[in-house]
């Protein structure tokens, strides 16, 4: 008898499950360079949703079906499609290809909790009449007091990342945070992970690697100092980057002309710091010489 109460029950939970609505929303890479975001819903092994090409604000409609390995294609109206497979929901890694069914290489995405309501915002500036301003996607320049301000905030957001006990790797990333809000560039966003940034080890790494940065000197050569100091008043992001107990220190000039040191035995730029496992030494600006006791091994970068 209990049999075949239990036979009907499960038979209903079975199809419940199967109809089951899945949400996913995932960003990344196409071959490391192509950043798109993909929102779909899977029902009955059926997936519709959409992608937005990033660069372009381009979206495109995706419809698409799991098969029986577990491989999960999803295919634009033009023919180009998504094929490859869902990692523990945290990840959809795979191939991409093209109209003409060539590969174009491979795709790496990662979930993100980024509200829907972001996807129209980027819509929407991407619709923006090129008339309306005469610099419509650049920010406009801040001043200095805003600087101030947004690094103030983002100085004491780090302190408390650490305080809280919260995982060092993400109290890290507020470096790249603060410059990419303070000089608009998405140069140390994580490509594969919507909505974090880089740590400074991981941004030196990356413009080391990048031929649109250059070394500007090492910070012993005045004439590095002042050529660093005349490109940041010019409003170019100058950075400073020092190899500190295993991991990269990073940093950036701020505005001004500088200050004589008798120890440096020169003129030196002051700096907005994160300073790293050491909160405390945290700055929104500081001289150059208040933080190291001389200039060696300190690099300066800019952006060509």
């Amino acid at each position: 008898m209990i049999k075949y109460l239990i036979l009907p029950f499960l038979l209903v939970y079975t199809l419940q499950v199967q109809a089951q609505q899945t949400n996913y929303s995932f960003e990344g890479l196409i071959n490391t360079e192509l950043k798109v975001r993909l929102r779909f819903s899977v029902e009955d092994q059926k997936a519709e949703g959409y992608c937005i090409y990033m660069d372009t604000k381009d979206k495109k409609t995706l419809t698409g079906e799991f098969a029986e390995d577990g491989t999960l294609t999803l295919r634009q109206k033009d023919g180009e499609r998504f094929e490859g497979k869902i990692i523990a929901n945290y990840m959809y890694k795979g191939e991409f290809f093209n109209t003409d069914n060539v590969d174009q290489g491979t795709f790496l995405f990662s979930k993100i909790e980024t509200p829907i309501a972001e996807d129209d915002a980027i819509l929407a500036n991407a619709t923006t009449p090129k008339n309306e301003s005469s610099s419509a996607n650049v920010k406009k320049s801040l001043t200095e007091v805003e600087v101030s301000d947004i690094l103030n905030k983002y100085i004491k957001e780090y302190k408390e990342c650490y305080q809280k006990g919260i995982d060092p790797m993400k109290c890290r990333q507020y470096t790249s945070r603060a410059i990419t809000e303070i000089f608009n560039i998405d140069d140390f966003k994580d490509p594969y992970v919507g909505g974090s940034f880089l740590t400074m080890t991981e941004s030196y790494d990356k413009i080391a690697a990048d031929s649109n940065w250059k070394m500007l000197g090492e910070a012993s050569n005045k004439g590095t100092l002042d050529e660093a100091i005349k490109k940041a008043n010019n409003g170019e992001l100058v950075l400073v980057a020092y190899a500190f107990k295993g991991f990269i220190q990073l940093s950036f000039i701020r505005k001004g002309e500088g200050k004589m040191s008798s120890k440096w035995g020169t003129k030196v730029p002051e700096v907005a710091i994160f300073f790293n496992n050491d909160p405390n030494k945290s700055y929104s600006s500081k001289g150059l010489n208040y933080l190291w006791r001389d200039a060696s091994n300190i690099e300066i970068w800019v952006k060509k």
